[in-house]
């Protein structure tokens, strides 16, 4: 019993740094899989032209995630 690891205290620096590096993984790949789909759905589109509002909603959703993920980045870090 005494290998056991003790468990680490995270301060609230800590889990906030942690929070927002899962955030802003988490829309990334959100966002690389979002554009694989889109291309995979491009390839397969039998008359060759995807309509100009799926790539419309497509290019809006990920811009504002995009822009979420930067006000996320820039957030003045708080003083513990």
């Amino acid at each position: 019993m005494a290998n056991r690891k003790q468990r680490q205290r995270h301060t609230r620096a800590d889990v906030q740094r942690i929070h927002t590096r899962t955030e802003i993984n988490r829309r990334l790949y959100r966002a690389s899989s979002i554009t694989r789909i889109m291309y995979i759905n491009m390839l397969h589109e039998r008359s060759g032209a995807v309509t100009p509002s799926y790539i419309a909603a497509i290019f809006s959703y990920l811009a504002d995630d995009l822009r979420e993920l930067q006000q996320l980045v820039s957030k003045p870090k708080h003083s513990v």
